[in-house]
């Protein structure tokens, strides 16, 4: 089973941790944020203006997008973004007035942006700057991979597949991004067709 997180932790550091959503309570598995990128419909990075028009099963938030950094085609302007209301349900409260270019990477439905306390909302100036190229251009050619936590860190981790790369944290500690491999790395496709750990170079590019 995978490291899990409860709401009171999620509420001390506001990156929102992973795909995997129980039916009685909510509970996030971490994910590199690579992972985050490609498993998302839509990522978007904006400004939360007001609280909008909430239904019996969902809250919403008025939004200004500043910039798109993932989007299927023929998605007409999205003004609004969509959460569960239900606590249990992951669902994201904005705890003040607004929240200011927040990266939000979530699921479309019938054309509108869903996301949950799961999916990835954070600060965009909390990112590195390897992690913003990341999102912003170098991510989706790593999409073809796949990033499989080490979890049982005091044993030998195993051996990747040709198309995983092997994510070790230090401390085998996976509720904060730390290290090499989260903060400033990707996996991507070699020449050889395996996938393999890669620097992002933000000098060069």
């Amino acid at each position: 089973p995978g490291t899990t997180m409860g709401p009171a932790f999620l509420l001390a550091f506001p990156l929102l941790l992973a795909l995997s959503t129980p039916c009685d309570a909510c509970e996030c598995k971490i994910q590199h944020p690579q992972t985050f990128y490609c498993m998302s419909d839509i990522v978007i990075i904006g400004n939360i203006l007001e609280h909008g028009r909430d239904t019996a099963l969902k809250r919403s938030y008025r939004i200004n997008i500043t910039q798109i950094l993932k989007i299927p085609k023929k998605i007409p302007p999205i003004t609004s973004v969509y959460t569960p209301k239900d606590w249990g349900s992951c669902g994201y409260e904005v705890r003040t007035s607004q929240q200011s270019q927040l990266l939000i990477a979530g699921y479309l439905r019938k054309g509108a942006l869903y996301f949950t306390r799961c999916h990835m909302v954070y600060f965009w100036y909390r990112l590195t700057d390897e992690q913003r190229l990341g999102f912003q251009e170098l991510y989706k050619n790593g999409c073809k991979c796949q990033i499989q936590p080490c979890l049982l860190c005091w044993r030998h981790c195993p051996q990747p597949d040709r198309r995983e790369c092997v994510w070790r944290q230090k401390d085998c500690n996976y509720r904060i991004w730390n290290g090499d491999q989260s903060l400033y790395s990707m996996c991507a496709p070699r020449p050889d067709g395996h996938c393999g750990w890669t620097r992002i170079d933000i000098l060069n590019y």
